[in-house]
């Protein structure tokens, strides 16, 4: 059986490494939309309402300037437990417009609040081809938020605490950091939709 091979919908370097590390984990390939297509392009704006629709637009975007490949992309959000509703699908455009991508780890913890620092994280995946939407697939990270972000790794991943452990994901070594974070659920839901499609 061939490899799949993803073109990934976003012009954010950090998730296309993200999603290219993880598609890699779960025997398949990724690569950024620009390296095939050559160059940038500007998406659609994106709605308030529906993290599967944000996804289904941008896939099925590029998936029309490159009618021959199956083309993925994903919208995450996040829920505090003590604010439902506030953030969610708005996650992006609330918390970076408002402190910039270096504070929002500073900007949550701040809004997390004793004891109750409960949080959802949802991710879910558009996948399409020929500008026509082919499946949706989900992933779903609960637990608490650090008091603290840990010294290494990326964004959110630093603060966190998957439910039932004491370090954030930024501390878990790949096998178990796909075990628990929302978008590789959603990636291994993927690859494994396509597999048994293709045997």
């Amino acid at each position: 059986m061939p490899q799949l091979n993803f073109i990934l919908a976003t012009n954010n370097d950090f998730k296309i490494s993200e999603l290219t590390r993880e598609l890699a984990f779960f025997g398949a390939t990724g690569q950024g939309y620009q390296a095939v297509l050559g160059r940038r392009v500007a998406f659609p704006p994106e709605g308030t309402t529906s993290y599967a629709a944000n996804a289904t637009q941008k896939a099925q975007f590029i998936s029309q300037l490159l009618p021959d490949a199956l083309v993925i992309a994903d919208d995450s959000g996040i829920e505090l437990a003590h604010r439902p509703g506030e953030l969610g699908v708005q996650t992006a455009r609330e918390l970076h417009a408002k402190f910039g991508t270096p504070a929002v780890n500073q900007a949550l913890i701040k809004r997390a609040v004793d004891p109750d620092r409960g949080f959802t994280m949802q991710t879910v995946i558009a996948l399409a081809r020929g500008g026509e939407l082919m499946a949706l697939y989900h992933g779903q990270l609960a637990g608490q938020i650090a008091r603290t972000p840990w010294p290494t790794g990326h964004g959110l991943d630093q603060i966190l605490i998957p439910a039932g452990l004491t370090r954030p994901l930024a501390a878990l070594p790949l096998p178990e950091f796909v075990k628990y974070d929302h978008r590789s659920q959603a990636v291994a839901a993927l690859v494994k939709g396509m597999t048994q499609d293709e045997a």
